[in-house]
């Protein structure tokens, strides 16, 4: 099947949530970074729009913290990052994490007239904003902006450098990542706002087993959460009443285990292939 770029967003809202704990086996700051950045890319390879980790009874404040930050450093643009991001201990094995390469992280190399680039706001005086937009160096806005924050703007012209704000419209351009203290908090959360709510469980059923009715429940439904466990807690195995459906995407496993970030892969690719989102 032809894969258009850039990609379209989903018709329907896709949330994952993560626990903390994802990061409890590893025991460096480089094999969490590289964890961190195999979630990442599934992340963005299944055009998720919100990742919301939570607490959950292994969660370290110390894993969800830095989870959050290498995750927002990896779907910002690499041409904003030095100035979006301070330098950090927590970011001092960022070298390990590979690319996105997202549409917005890949800005022109010429201003040409109407090219899209995601540019930061670094000062303002009265309707004359001043844009960072990387290698292309500083642009000016006319309009209001605030300063500190991320705009996407289109190149008006070369000389002087000058940009008005802009959308990427239909296309995919990242994931949002929030933080939750409990995991019941995430689904009340995506209960109201009328999602269905699928844990990832090895007492699930086959997602082809039950894509008839997964799609009957999207049809009514404005998008999908997808909880995961860590290495030691099953969410569905403890609380199962809070999920509409469980999911087993790797039947007959040949491993004792299967960890979160792979079962990340597994669901949603199954997901994706089987129509449902």
């Amino acid at each position: 099947m032809f894969s258009p770029w850039p990609p379209p967003k989903r018709k329907r809202r896709l949330s994952v949530a993560l626990p903390g704990s994802i990061l409890l086996t590893e025991e460096t700051l480089m094999l969490k970074t590289i964890k961190v950045g195999f979630v990442a890319r599934a992340l963005a390879m299944f055009r998720v729009d919100e990742v919301i980790l939570y607490r959950d009874e292994d969660s370290e404040e110390a894993d969800l913290e830095l989870a959050q930050i290498l995750l927002e450093f990896m779907v910002t643009p690499p041409h904003l990052r030095r100035k979006t991001f301070p330098l950090s201990p927590q970011l001092s094995a960022a070298g390990l994490l590979p690319p996105l390469r997202l549409v917005t992280h890949d800005p022109p190399a010429e201003p040409a007239p109407g090219a899209k680039v995601e540019g930061l706001v670094v000062s303002c005086k009265g309707d004359l904003c001043r844009v960072y937009i990387g290698r292309l160096g500083t642009a000016v806005l006319r309009g209001r902006a605030e300063v500190g924050k991320r705009v996407t703007v289109a190149i008006r012209s070369q000389e002087p450098l000058t940009v008005e704000l802009s959308s990427w419209e239909n296309a995919y351009v990242g994931f949002e990542v929030k933080r939750e203290d409990a995991l019941h908090r995430v689904i009340r959360r995506s209960r109201e706002a009328g999602e269905v709510v699928v844990a990832s469980s090895r007492l699930g059923k086959g997602v082809w087993e039950s894509a008839q009715q997964l799609l009957a429940m999207m049809e009514k439904a404005k998008g999908m959460l997808v909880v995961f466990g860590g290495p030691r807690i099953c969410p569905y195995e403890e609380t199962p009443h809070l999920f509409d459906m469980a999911l087993n995407t790797v039947p007959f496993q040949g491993t004792f285990t299967v960890r979160t970030e792979e079962a990340l892969y597994t669901t949603l690719s199954a997901l994706t292939n089987a129509g449902v989102l």
